[in-house]
């Protein structure tokens, strides 16, 4: 992310998990960008406390306020194993319509299916060393999304890069092209 948006004059980044200092300011410095914390976890913890996560994507998605093609960048982190199937695909797609013609979507995608009983607080701590802290959530099916389907959902994006992870967990970074 940081190679695609280095040359992006004060690009804006929209962060769609928990208020991280640490991370805020790694981009802030290495970008001198404006970065949009929403903290959708917050909501989908709150659908999962309650029991109605079917309903959570529709949440998620009142809470994206900001302009067609507005955004440079957006950290989805492991966001998309926390919703329904349903709720998925409605989210990628109000995403791809945030992001401005080069912009750029970074993702993962857990691999196994088992119950999730915490999020992951990404940390990152250098431009290619980034750790996971644990945080307590109500305990939730992870939505296992293969690669084909994750590539549907994100219609109109490229993959720029894929990786699977030691974890079984796939890192993929998306553009949207110029």
């Amino acid at each position: 992310m940081l190679a695609t948006l280095a040359h992006v004059e004060a690009p804006i980044l929209m962060d769609l998990g928990p208020v991280v200092g640490s991370n805020i300011s790694f981009f802030g410095e290495e970008l001198a960008c404006r970065i949009f914390v929403e903290d959708l976890f917050a909501i989908v913890e709150t659908h999962a406390r309650a029991g109605t996560r079917e309903l959570a994507g529709d949440a998620v998605l009142s809470r994206l306020s900001r302009e067609p093609g507005s955004i440079d960048g957006i950290l989805c982190w492991d966001l998309f194993d926390y919703l329904d199937k349903q709720s998925a695909p409605k989210l990628a797609t109000a995403l791809v319509t945030l992001l401005k013609p080069g912009g750029v979507l970074y993702a993962f995608f857990g691999q196994k299916a088992e119950t999730l009983g915490h999020y992951h607080r990404f940390i990152v701590e250098g431009r290619d060393r980034m750790t996971l802290r644990p945080a307590p959530a109500t305990p939730t099916a992870r939505n296992v999304l293969v690669t084909r389907d994750v590539n549907r959902m994100f219609e109109g994006l490229v993959v720029a890069e894929s990786v699977l992870l030691k974890s079984n967990a796939r890192e993929t970074m998306f553009r949207k092209p110029a």
